[in-house]
């Protein structure tokens, strides 16, 4: 938190380096915008690297309990998607193309909600729970034994009695996001079926049978999520975020920074109204919340570290007090797991270090022994760049892995995929996992990673252009 004011003195400091020895009337009033101007830069900075984790989580949340968006729930109960995600499945994040999710927004404050799960059949399954601001908190599923039974999220603070046989999990925010998902086998419509039926006999409900919850008046009309909405950039995000902190309250480790910007109306429990603002404040959070916004973006190139062009990292889904990174990933993409559960490795290049483009063709080759090394399952998925959405393509295929009906393995047991925007001749186009016209990225997903994926000892295979 020292750095943090540090910032803030340093701006101020450098501001008041400016004013002459003996400033004029004049001189001294733009002495004082230039301080106020470089001060709310800093302040709405730290509050966006901070907060933009926090907004999205909100205006997801509204977005997804709102009667007139495509797919809907109230708060704290499931809202099961009835197949695959695809192109048009309005999930403003960067879904799998992989398992059926089923997805809930819940509010403690009212006190805990309970989750009733059935036995689940023989098959990858998992309830991942996360924060407001994107920390993994518990999961419920496969890979750590989960039996049928009921478990009850908890608000911090809340000392009240659960009913007998009822599994406790603590969380660190009265907002809290669940996301179901149940691997299928794709391209295959009765199987699908098969993993929606199980998502619906998941069950909520709030352990106080008198508390009233949010409801979205159906004139209201949805929120836009998506990173082209202005509000990124401009200072309605403050509004959000001070909502999102209404909502759901801030973790301990966050409490002090989201309070410094109180001066200006940003924080828990604050109003925030530029109208009340001077002019140049209202510039220095303009300008915080457009460089705020490009370097959180940028961060998501750029943690981790590199293997063959795949960036590759053991941080996501538990963020500690790196604030940057857990924003970069909410806008980036979105409730990431943790390490142990799936890896993401995103690749923004080829093997040469150029933008992924669909005006050309792109080979991954994976020799036998190159193969993912997964306990569950792995994939690759195609995404355009502006908005993280999966791409149309005539064959509606999103993703391509071990799991896609037909994959073609060569006689020494390797697998080659082939990247690009036209259907490929021959035995290629089995392993054809179409791209778009223009700029995309793709991410390798590795669910149940084993050890050398987790120690860094695994090398995907390069993303290589055809020549």
């Amino acid at each position: 938190m020292r750095h943090v004011r540090s910032i803030v003195m340093a701006t101020a400091l450098a501001a008041s380096a400016m004013v002459p020895l003996s400033p004029s009337p004049a001189q001294a009033q733009t002495a004082a915008e230039d301080q106020q101007e470089a001060e709310a830069f800093a302040l709405g900075y730290q509050a966006y690297i901070t907060g933009a984790v926090y907004a999205r989580s909100q205006i997801l949340m509204e977005r997804d309990i709102n009667p007139n968006a495509p797919l809907n729930a109230p708060l704290n109960r499931f809202n099961i998607y009835p197949d695959l995600a695809n192109p048009g499945s309005a999930i403003d994040f960067t879904p799998n193309n992989d398992t059926i999710y089923g997805l809930a927004w819940l509010d403690l404050r009212q006190g805990p909600v309970l989750m009733t799960i059935p036995q689940v059949p023989d098959r990858y399954w998992v309830v991942q729970a996360t924060d407001w601001a994107l920390n993994s908190l518990d999961y419920v599923g496969s890979r750590v034994g989960s039996q049928a039974g009921t478990y009850a999220y908890v608000p911090p603070g809340w000392n009240g009695t659960l009913p007998d046989g009822v599994t406790r999990i603590e969380v660190t925010t009265t907002g809290v996001f669940l996301q179901a998902r149940v691997v299928v086998v794709p391209e295959t419509k009765s199987d699908i079926g098969k993993a929606v039926a199980m998502l619906k006999t998941f069950s909520l409900k709030p352990l106080n049978a008198d508390a009233r919850y949010l409801e979205i008046p159906a004139t209201t009309p949805p929120p836009d999520p998506k990173l082209s909405n202005p509000l990124w950039q401009n200072l309605d995000f403050f509004s959000l975020l001070n909502r999102a902190w209404a909502f759901a309250g801030v973790r301990e480790q966050d409490r002090e920074v989201a309070g410094l910007a109180k001066s200006l109306g940003i924080g828990p429990g604050q109003t925030f109204n530029p109208e009340a603002l001077t002019e140049a404040q209202k510039r220095g959070l303009l300008r915080a919340a457009r460089a705020a916004f490009n370097r959180v973006r940028f961060h998501a190139r750029e943690f981790g570290t590199m293997s063959n062009g795949w960036r590759v990292s053991t941080a996501i889904g538990r963020y500690g007090d790196n604030r940057l990174l857990a924003s970069a990933v909410a806008l980036t993409g979105y409730g990431g797991n943790i390490a142990q559960e799936a890896m993401y490795l995103p690749t923004f290049a080829d093997s040469k270090g150029a933008a992924l483009s669909g005006e050309n063709r792109y080979t991954i080759h994976f020799a036998a022994d190159q193969l993912p090394p997964v306990d569950s399952f792995w994939s690759v998925t195609m995404y355009e760049v502006e908005n993280n959405q999966l791409v149309a393509n005539p064959i509606g295929r999103y993703a391509i892995g071990d799991r896609t009906p037909g994959l073609k393995r060569s006689r020494d047991g390797s697998v080659t995929l082939h990247i690009q925007h036209d259907r490929p001749s021959g035995r290629s186009a089995s392993n054809w996992l179409p791209s778009p016209d223009g700029k995309f990225w793709m991410i390798l997903r590795m669910y149940g990673p084993r050890q050398a994926v987790l120690d860094g000892k695994y090398a995907p295979p390069p993303v290589v252009k055809a020549e």
